[in-house]
């Protein structure tokens, strides 16, 4: 896609202030971490929490910036910071499980995948999280 188009794209789906749940769902669901990165950040400004589900399954992408992007959305969605950005493999497998199972529990539908979640460490109580985790950050 051609970058001024993506741009344009970006800027008066911000504008609108909402986001089409269909396009956004497709621009996410794209093969080009660009405009996964960019689909993201106007989720999380839109503040578009029904969209969590589809950050969830971004945390397992291949591309590096998808997953850090994902992972920033989710917290700024939620307050809760699982401690995605700084975990190894094996740990990222088990905060995605963490996610899913949250976000079933929240009434979003079932887990998209694997519903087996692990102790949750590193977090802290929160009303805005089902589960009651949120980050320190998100209670400065």
């Amino acid at each position: 896609m051609c970058r001024n188009v993506l741009v344009a794209l970006v800027l008066s789906v911000l504008a609108a202030g909402c986001l089409d749940r269909e396009a956004a769902v497709k621009r996410l669901q794209a093969d080009h971490p660009r405009v996964q990165s960019d689909t993201i950040a106007a989720v999380a400004n839109a503040r578009d929490r029904s969209m969590i589900g589809e950050l969830i399954n971004l945390l397992e992408s291949e591309d590096e910036g998808v997953r850090f992007m994902a992972a920033t959305g989710l917290h700024k969605l939620t307050g809760t910071d699982r401690g995605f950005h700084f975990a190894n493999q094996e740990k990222r497998k088990q905060i995605v499980a963490e996610w899913r199972s949250w976000w079933q529990a929240a009434g979003g539908g079932p887990a998209p995948a694997n519903e087996e979640a692990g102790p949750k460490e590193g977090t802290d109580k929160d009303e805005g999280d089902p589960s009651n985790e949120t980050s320190k950050e998100s209670r400065l």
